[in-house]
């Protein structure tokens, strides 16, 4: 019995491990910063529970990459340090509904489509900090048998690019990185 439920978890690993298309950034050398931060209190969610950003070009297997996120303000400040040369799109925001330490069952997914638009776009050409932008989310009316929708406008009550970075400078995973620390400060240096 043991034998086996051994052999289910390994077997559990191995599938899991085939089916993440996330990528791990080991050399951080030619990597960039991109933050942004989004005001959720007009939708259903609140609280983040994953914000990804996806790569478009140039092409390549492992196009998602995970962000870190904090409350900040009325919002969430989020941010990697992962990513490479070439065009990206803030993906994917999910998260519940919750009332405390209580959170509800239903898990929303907001995504904020392709290419077409540019709410959190960013083409990097060379190593750097770079702003995806603040944004504020919010619910648009729709019928009763439709789809839900939101609509993503510039948030005029976002933090400071100060404010922010200064919060991502203090997160863990970012000190264990001393490029990402330095270009950091002096962005902020730049920011004044």
């Amino acid at each position: 019995m043991r034998l086996l439920k051994r052999i289910t978890a390994l077997l559990a690993l191995v599938l899991l491990a085939a089916c993440s298309n996330i990528e791990t950034v080991k050399d951080f050398e030619n990597r960039s910063v991109a933050y942004g931060w989004v005001d959720i209190k007009d939708v259903e969610i609140n609280r983040v529970s994953a914000i990804y950003i996806q790569q478009y070009r140039p092409k390549t297997d492992s196009p998602y990459y995970t962000t870190g996120f904090r409350k900040l303000k009325d919002g969430y400040v989020f941010w990697t340090i992962a990513l490479p040369v070439g065009s990206h799109k803030l993906d994917t925001i999910k998260g519940q509904t919750c009332l405390a330490i209580l959170c509800g069952n239903t898990l929303y997914s907001y995504n904020f489509g392709k290419q077409g638009d540019d709410v959190g776009a960013v083409v990097i050409q060379q190593p750097g900090v770079y702003h995806l932008g603040s944004f504020r989310m919010k619910n648009e009316k729709t019928g009763f048998f439709e789809a839900g929708k939101f609509q993503v406008t510039p948030a005029d009550n976002a933090p400071s690019k100060r404010e922010m970075l200064e919060l991502i400078l203090k997160e863990k995973e970012t000190q264990e990185e001393p490029v990402m620390v330095e270009r950091i400060k002096r962005e902020l240096a730049r920011l004044g």
